[in-house]
C-alpha cells in the first residue's frame, strides 16, 4: 500500500462489510462511487445514495475530503427518496434491491420512527410473513427450512413481545401464502408498498436547532428589539419541504424544497436559508456544530439538485466534486441517448457539428458524443477513459487522447465525418431524467412587492382609469433611465387613487409614438407576469387617453445618480448588497424565462437606504430602446455582429450584469467613451476586462469576470445570486482586539498588600471578543493607474474565441494590441477623472475632491528598498496592537510582475499615544529587517513617506485562531503539534537574535498552509538587554491574559516570559480557539472600565490565583502528555525552571513521532 493510501470499512445494509481503499485527498463522493461500483448500482441512481459517519450518524457532503489519520469507518445507505419506488425500480435495479435491503433491515431493527409496534404490529409480522416467502422463492428453500429460521424474518420487536406465541400464527401465514404461486419479484412489491403505507416520510431527517426569522446583514443596526424572537425547534426534512414544530406535532411548513433559493453559513454553526420569496430564516446548531451543519445542508442540496435543478449547488460550502468536473467539460450527466437527441433537435434544429457530451448511464468511465452528421441525423459515439490521462474512441484503439478536452478539439475539421463544432451544454432548466426526486408537478406561489396593494393585484395587473390616476410632474432629466427611446414615451411621477382615501405614489410611462404600441403591449406583457421583490413591480395599464404604464416609483431614484451623489456615506458593504439585490433580480427573470436586455446601473431604482443597516435596490424594465456603440462594454462579444442579438440573449444578460455591478463598485461611474468602436470590441473579443475598482472586493470582481467569460461559460444566475449573498452575509464583520491598558513597574507591587488584606472585589463578564481576518480569494492582476486590471482570462486561452463582424481570427496584430493598450489607458486615465464627477442638480458639475484623495490614498508609494515596486492599498483585513493591516498589491514597473501582500499601517491615534506609537511602529521595522525563517512572516520592504508603512508577505489563511475556529472538526492532536512546533522553532530563532516578542498568541499567528504556520505582529517586540530581559518603560494597552506573573508585576520581559506566552498559546490551540480564562477568573471589559483600579483588578483576577498556583486547564480534547509534558512546564512561577524553546522543540518531535 502506498504511503498516501488508506482503507476504509463501509458497513452495508446487509450487515457486510466492504473494505476500500482510497488515497488522502479522495472526496466522500470518490469513495461512494467505488462502492457503487462494487455493488453494481448505475451512474444515475449512484447520487440518491451517500455515505453517514458510523459513530456519530451524521452524514458526510460529497466534497468532504479524506484524511488519513480519521476513523474511516462509514454506513453505506440510500438518503433520498426517488418520487416513486417503481420508477426506481425502471431506473436501476440493483438499487431498487439495496433500497429493499435497507427498509428490511430498518424493520427489523426497529429503526423507523413511524412504525410503532403497538398500531402496526399486525403489519409487521405481516412483512415478516411476506420476507420469509420471498427468500423461499428467490432461492429456491422448502417452507420448513425458512421456517425453522423464522427469527431471521420478524422485526426484533414481534419477537421481543410475543416469544411465546408468534411461531404458529407465522407457520398457518406462509403455508397460506405459499398457495399463492407468486414470483419473488412481486412479493417483494407488495412488502415495499405496505411499508409505504406504514412509514409513508420514511428516510425523512430531523435536526435540533434554534430558529430566527429574519436576518442580520453583519452591521450594527439601531432598530427596535426583534418582535419574533428565537426559538428552540426540531426541523423536519423529507423529499417535498422543510417543517418545523416548537411544541409537539404542531409542525409548520418552512419552504417547500422547490422555493429554496440559496443557503449560507453566515457563522461557524448559523445556517441561513433563503427563499425565493419572504423573510430568509437562520437555524443555529448547538450541537456537533461543523458535523451537523454540514449534513444537514449536504441533505437540502442534494435534494435540490435531484428535484429541482441538478447541476447546481445551493451552498457554496457544500460542493459536488463532479459536478464542477462536468461543467468544466460542457458535459452532461447520465441523461441518456433520448435526452439528448430531444434537446439536438430543440434547441439546434439538428444542425450539423452540433453535439452533447454526455455521461453513460450504465458505465463508469464512458462518455458518449451525440453528434450531427452532415446530413442532420444524430449519431452517437463512445469514448471510454482508460487512465487518468487517456481516452479512447470505441472503433479506434490505435489513437488516444490526453483529455475529453483534447478528444474534441481533434474533430473540429467539417470534411471528417465526426465533426464536433459546437457543444450543446447542460442547462439549470433542463429536465432530464435526473431529477428523480422530483415531484410530478412543481408549482410554487409568488407574494406581491408591496402590502398595501398587495390585494388588488392577485390577478395580475391592473387596467386602471385615467380618473384614478393624479399626475404631479414629469421626469425631464431621468426620461433617459427610464426608457432609452425617449422619443416614445415620457415618464410621469402620479398618484395611483386605488380606493377611498387610498393612494400610492407611480411612475407613469405614457406611449408617445403610435409606431411603437406593439413593441410597447409586448414589454407589458412580458413585466406582468413577473411577481419579486427585486424587481420593480407593473402594477397596471392605461388605455386612455394614451396607452400607458403604471410602474412601482424607485423612491431614491436611480442608482447610478444616487452613489454619485451620496458617495461620502456608501460603504463597501451596501454596494455589495446592491450587487446581491441585482443578481436576484436576475435570476427571477431567468427563472421566468424573460429577457431584460438592458440591464444597466441607470436602471436600476434604490428602494431603501438605511445607513449601516440596508441598502435595497430594484431592476426597473428595459422599456423601449435600440442599441448603440455606447453599448458595447454590456454586450458579448457574440453579438457585436448583430447588435440585436443581444435583447434576446440569456447569455448577454450575464454579461451585462457584471458591468452593471462594475458600475456600482465604480461608485455610479459612466465607462469612458471612445471615438473607436472598433476598438472597444477588439478590447472584449481579446479577453480583455474592465479594471477592479478600488472599492470593489476580490470575491465580487472574481464573480464579474466568471460573468465575462465565454459564451456557455458564464456563471449562471442562479450561481451569481448564490455567491453574491454568500459574501454579503460572510464578510464585513470587526471584532476588537483583547489588550488592556496597564502602567509599569510600581504600581502592581505598591498594593500587593493591600489586596492581601481582604479585598476580594472579582467581578467578570466574557473579554471582548478578537477581530477577525477577513480572507479573500485571490487573482493576479496588473495594477495601472491605481487600478488592477486583469489582463487574462480564467479560461484556457486555447479555448477564446474572437469574433469579427466578417471573419474570425486568434491571431493579435501588433496593431490591434496597440489600439487595446491605448484604449485601456483611456479608461484608467478617464477614470481618475469621470468618475469622480458629480452631478450637482443644475446640469453643471463639479469634481468631489474627497473622492479624488479617496482614490489617491490607495496609491502608498514606492518602496525604499527597490524604487521599482509601487504600492497599492486594498481593503483591510486585520488589526495589530497599534496597526492597521491592509490587503494590497505592489507592483514592479520595470516588468509587470504583481505580488499580493499585506501592509501595516499606524491607526489613527490621540496626541497622547501617537509619538509612543510612531516610534514603536519605527522599531517594528527595524527588527523584522533583521529577521529572515520561515516561520516568522517576511517582511518586503517598507515605505517612510508620506506614511509609514509595513510591506510583508501575505499569507493567505489568516489567523491561526480563525483557523482553528474555522477547522476544528479536521484538526488532529498530530496537526495542532505540528503547529505548535512551528511556532516553538519560530521563538527559538528570535531568542538567537536576542528579541522578545511580547505578544505571543493565536491571533498574531498565521496560517501560511495546512501544515506550515509562522508568527506575526512585532508591534510589542523589544530587544533584550545586556541581562537577558527587558523593563516595560512606557504606560500602554497589553494582552493580559498571555502574561507570566513577573511581567504583570514588575514589567519584566525575556524569553523566557515569551516560553508562558507560548504556554497559553497552546492552550489556545489544542482547545482549538478557546478564550485563555482561568477558572473562576475573567478580565472582562465592564471590569478594565474601572481605570483608577484597574492594577488593583488585575493583581484580583490573574496575578493572585497565578500566585496560588491556579493554572488553565487542560483542554478537553488535549492528550495529557501534550499537557504535561508541553503545557504545563511553560507556566512555573519560577521563570528560570520553564523550558526553553530549543527544549520544547526537541519535546514537541519526540511526541509527533509517536502520532
Amino acid at each position: 500500500m502506498a504511503d498516501n493510501e488508506r482503507s476504509a470499512t463501509i458497513y452495508t445494509v446487509t450487515d457486510e462489510k466492504l473494505n476500500i481503499t482510497f488515497f488522502v485527498g479522495e472526496t466522500i463522493e470518490d469513495l461512494c462511487i467505488k462502492i457503487c461500483k462494487l455493488l453494481k448500482i448505475s451512474p444515475v441512481a449512484r447520487h440518491l445514495f451517500a455515505l453517514r459517519n458510523y459513530s456519530s450518524k451524521l452524514w458526510l457532503p460529497y466534497g468532504h475530503k479524506l484524511k488519513g489519520r480519521d476513523k474511516n469507518k462509514f454506513d453505506f445507505r440510500m438518503r433520498f427518496k426517488p418520487r416513486s419506488i417503481q420508477k426506481l425500480k425502471q431506473i436501476d435495479e440493483q438499487a431498487y434491491d439495496y433500497y429493499f435491503q435497507q427498509v428490511r433491515a430498518d424493520i427489523m431493527n426497529n429503526r423507523v420512527p413511524d412504525i410503532v409496534y403497538e398500531k402496526h404490529k399486525e403489519e409487521l409480522i405481516g412483512l415478516g410473513v411476506s420476507d420469509m416467502y420471498r427468500v423461499m422463492l428467490e432461492k429456491n428453500l422448502p417452507r420448513e427450512t425458512v421456517e425453522s429460521e423464522y427469527k431471521k424474518y420478524i422485526p426484533k420487536e414481534c419477537i421481543k413481545r410475543h416469544a411465546f406465541f408468534v411461531k404458529k400464527p407465522i407457520y398457518n401465514a406462509l403455508a397460506g401464502i405459499s398457495k399463492e404461486h407468486l414470483d419473488a419479484s412481486y412479493v417483494k412489491e407488495q412488502y415495499l408498498q405496505q411499508f409505504e403505507r406504514m412509514a409513508p416520510n420514511y428516510l425523512y431527517e430531523e435536526y435540533k436547532a434554534i430558529m430566527k426569522q429574519g436576518v442580520s446583514n453583519n452591521k450594527d443596526s439601531n432598530s427596535k428589539e426583534d418582535s419574533n424572537p428565537p426559538v428552540e425547534v426540531l426541523v423536519r426534512i423529507n423529499r417535498e419541504e422543510i417543517k418545523y414544530y416548537e411544541t409537539i406535532n404542531d409542525w409548520k411548513t418552512l419552504c417547500t424544497i422547490e422555493d429554496l433559493c440559496l443557503i449560507s453559513i453566515i457563522q461557524n454553526n448559523i445556517v441561513q436559508i433563503s427563499r425565493k420569496n419572504g423573510v430568509p430564516s437562520c437555524l443555529e446548531f448547538m450541537e456537533h456544530t461543523n458535523e451537523m451543519l454540514m449534513s444537514f445542508i449536504s441533505l437540502l442540496d442534494g435534494y435540490y439538485r435531484l428535484s429541482i435543478k441538478w447541476t447546481f449547488n445551493l451552498c457554496n460550502d457544500v460542493t459536488t466534486p463532479t459536478l464542477d468536473r462536468l461543467h468544466k467539460l460542457r458535459c452532461h450527466g447520465p441523461v441518456g441517448k433520448e435526452f439528448s437527441c430531444a434537446k439536438l433537435k430543440e434547441k439546434h434544429a439538428n444542425k450539423p457539428g452540433t453535439y452533447l457530451l454526455r455521461e453513460s448511464e450504465t458505465e463508469y468511465g464512458v462518455y458518449y458524443i451525440d453528434f450531427c452528421n452532415k446530413a442532420g441525423k444524430i449519431q452517437s459515439q463512445k469514448v471510454e477513459q482508460i487512465g487518468s490521462n487517456e481516452f479512447l474512441l470505441s472503433d479506434s484503439c490505435s489513437q488516444s487522447y490526453r483529455s475529453l478536452g483534447h478528444l474534441i478539439s481533434s474533430f473540429q475539421d467539417p470534411a471528417n465525418s465526426l465533426y464536433l463544432e459546437y457543444c450543446s451544454p447542460p442547462s439549470e432548466y433542463d429536465i432530464s431524467p435526473l431529477l428523480i426526486c422530483a415531484s410530478e408537478n412543481i408549482t410554487s406561489e409568488l407574494v406581491a412587492a408591496e402590502e398595501i396593494i398587495a390585494p388588488l393585484l392577485e390577478g395580475g395587473p391592473r387596467c386602471v382609469s385615467r380618473n384614478q390616476l393624479q399626475i404631479n410632474r414629469m421626469f425631464c432629466k431621468r426620461n433617459k433611465n427610464f426608457t432609452p427611446t425617449t422619443s416614445a414615451t415620457s415618464v410621469y411621477l402620479a398618484t395611483w387613487q386605488f380606493a377611498k382615501g387610498k393612494e400610492h405614489k407611480i411612475a407613469l410611462r405614457i406611449l408617445k409614438n403610435n409606431s411603437y404600441t406593439e413593441e410597447f403591449l409586448e414589454l407589458v406583457d412580458k413585466w406582468g407576469k413577473l411577481k419579486s421583490d427585486s424587481l420593480i413591480r407593473l402594477y397596471g395599464i392605461i388605455v386612455a387617453p394614451s396607452i400607458g404604464m403604471l410602474c412601482e416609483f424607485g423612491k431614491l431614484g436611480p442608482l447610478d445618480e444616487y452613489l454619485r451623489n451620496n458617495s461620502e456615506i456608501i460603504e463597501t458593504a451596501d454596494m455589495v448588497e446592491a450587487a446581491a439585490c441585482l443578481s436576484t433580480a436576475l435570476w427571477h427573470l431567468e427563472e421566468n424565462r424573460v429577457v431584460h436586455g438592458k440591464i444597466r446601473c441607470a436602471g436600476v431604482f434604490v428602494h431603501i437606504h438605511i445607513k449601516k443597516v440596508s441598502f435595497i435596490v430594484k431592476l426597473g424594465d428595459p422599456g423601449l430602446f435600440t442599441y448603440t456603440e455606447n453599448d458595447i462594454p454590456w454586450i458579448p462579444p457574440e453579438c457585436y455582429a448583430n447588435l440585436t442579438f443581444a435583447k434576446t440573449s440569456f447569455q448577454a444578460d450575464m454579461w451585462a450584469l457584471a458591468t452593471t455591478m462594475w458600475e456600482i463598485f465604480s461608485r455610479g461611474s459612466s465607462i469612458p467613451i471612445y471615438p473607436n468602436a472598433d476598438t472597444v470590441k477588439k478590447f472584449y473579443q481579446y479577453g480583455k476586462h474592465l479594471p477592479q475598482p478600488a472599492d470593489c472586493p476580490s470575491k465580487i470582481y472574481k464573480l464579474m469576470l466568471e460573468c465575462w467569460s465565454e459564451k456557455n461559460t458564464r456563471k449562471q444566475p442562479h450561481a451569481i445570486m448564490r455567491d453574491t449573498n454568500d459574501i454579503l452575509f460572510r464578510e464585513y464583520k470587526v471584532r476588537p482586539h483583547t489588550y488592556t491598558h496597564l502602567t509599569f513597574p510600581s504600581t502592581i507591587s505598591s498594593i500587593i498588600s493591600t489586596i492581601a488584606n481582604g479585598d476580594k472585589n472579582n467581578d467578570s463578564n466574557d473579554d471582548l471578543e478578537e477581530r477577525r481576518l477577513n480572507n479573500e480569494s485571490h487573482t493576479n492582476n496588473l495594477a495601472t493607474d491605481r487600478i488592477n486590471l486583469i489582463w487574462d482570462d480564467h479560461n484556457d486561452t486555447s479555448k477564446r474565441q474572437v469574433y469579427d463582424d466578417q471573419n474570425s481570427t486568434n491571431t493579435k496584430t501588433c496593431q490591434d494590441m496597440e489600439d487595446i493598450s491605448l484604449y485601456f489607458h483611456h479608461i484608467c486615465k478617464t477614470m481618475m477623472t469621470n468618475c469622480v464627477r458629480i452631478s450637482d442638480g443644475s446640469g453643471s458639475s463639479h469634481i468631489n475632491r474627497d473622492i479624488i484623495d479617496d482614490i489617491d490614498k490607495n496609491f502608498l508609494g514606492e518602496m525604499e528598498e527597490n524604487g521599482e515596486w509601487h504600492v497599492f492599498k486594498r481593503e483591510r483585513i486585520g488589526q495589530g496592537f497599534y496597526g492597521e493591516v491592509f490587503k494590497g498589491i505592489r507592483t514592479n514597473a520595470r516588468n509587470n510582475e504583481v505580488q499580493e501582500i499585506a501592509i501595516k499601517m499606524l491607526k489613527t491615534q490621540t496626541n497622547d499615544f501617537e509619538r509612543t506609537n510612531q516610534n514603536d511602529f519605527e522599531r517594528e521595522i527595524e527588527i523584522m529587517k533583521t529577521l529572515k525563517h520561515p516561520n516568522i512572516v517576511e517582511i518586503l520592504g517598507s515605505i517612510l513617506d508620506p506614511e509609514k508603512c509595513l510591506i510583508m508577505e501575505f499569507v493567505k489563511h489568516g489567523s491561526l485562531q480563525q483557523y482553528l475556529n474555522t477547522h476544528k472538526s479536521t484538526l488532529t492532536s498530530k496537526r495542532l503539534l505540528s503547529f505548535s512546533l512551528d511556532i516553538a522553532t519560530g521563538m527559538d530563532y528570535l531568542g538567537s537574535k536576542n528579541i522578545v516578542h511580547r505578544d505571543l498568541a493565536a491571533r498574531n499567528i498565521l496560517v501560511a498552509s495546512e501544515t506550515r504556520v509562522k508568527i506575526s505582529d512585532f508591534g510589542l517586540a523589544q530587544k533584550k538587554g545586556t541581562n537577558d530581559y527587558y523593563y516595560m518603560q512606557t504606560p500602554r494597552d497589553l494582552p493580559m491574559k498571555w502574561y507570566a506573573p513577573e511581567s504583570l508585576i514588575d514589567g519584566k520581559f525575556s524569553s523566557r516570559s515569551d516560553v508562558w506566552s507560548f504556554g497559553v498559546t497552546m492552550y489556545e490551540i489544542f482547545s482549538l480557539g478557546k478564550d485563555p480564562n482561568l477558572p473562576q477568573t475573567d478580565l472582562d471589559k465592564n471590569t478594565m472600565e474601572k481605570r483608577d483600579d484597574t492594577d488593583k483588578t488585575i493583581f484580583i483576577t490573574l496575578v493572585a490565583p497565578l500566585q496560588r498556583g491556579i493554572r488553565l486547564p487542560c483542554p478537553p480534547k488535549c492528550p495529557q502528555e501534550v499537557y504535561r509534558h508541553l503545557m504545563y512546564p511553560c507556566w512555573n512561577l519560577e521563570s528560570h525552571k520553564r523550558p526553553s524553546f530549543a527544549t520544547l522543540c526537541r519535546s514537541i518531535e519526540e511526541l509527533l513521532n509517536k502520532y
